[in-house]
């Protein structure tokens, strides 16, 4: 029963880290989507907006609560290697943030500071895309949930169904392999 029980813990503990970092990820997830389309403002607008400082305020927010929730984990042996690189995607998320705000009063798109944006926007990316390998249920997208597979109809021959709550042909996306 020994062996048993100390698996049971381990698995357990796996169980319980995978929520905490579940919520984790999610957070990092939409703040890098949030600082993603502030890099894209700040490369393609002329014009500094408020709004888009509102949007970096709310993004600073959520990178220490990010940082907060990923230091808060408490990864497991077999967790460990996923919990760097969600430690990874904290610091280069909050690494983005304070370029994004060194990026706010330049004037000339090839300043370099542009380049350490993208950069750090890229290694939170990378980092967020190795947990989805590292553990189950770590994915960034889920083509089901998103709108356009719920409200399009269906169309002729490509097998996509307007309800993609079903499951067509094992794909729980609704999008069905057009090969036979």
């Amino acid at each position: 029963m020994g062996v048993y029980s100390c698996v049971g813990v381990t698995e357990q503990s796996l169980l319980r880290y995978a929520d905490a970092a579940r919520d984790a990820q999610r957070l990092i997830s939409q703040t890098l989507t949030q600082l993603s389309g502030y890099a894209l403002f700040l490369l393609t607008s002329r014009r500094q907006a408020a709004l888009a400082e509102g949007a970096l305020a709310g993004a600073r927010q959520a990178v220490m609560q990010a940082a907060e929730a990923v230091r808060a984990l408490q990864a497991p042996e077999p967790a460990a290697h996923h919990y760097h690189h969600m430690r990874g995607a904290a610091e280069t998320l909050m690494e983005a943030c304070a370029a994004a705000t060194a990026c706010r009063g330049a004037q000339d798109r090839s300043d370099k500071r542009f380049d350490t944006l993208t950069r750090a926007l890229r290694a939170t990316s990378d980092h967020l895309r190795a947990t989805t390998r590292l553990l189950p249920g770590f994915e960034l997208v889920d083509f089901g949930q998103a709108c356009c597979a719920t409200h399009a109809p269906r169309l002729s021959g490509q097998g996509i169904e307007s309800n993609s709550r079903k499951s067509v042909s094992g794909s729980p996306s609704g999008i069905a392999s057009t090969r036979r």
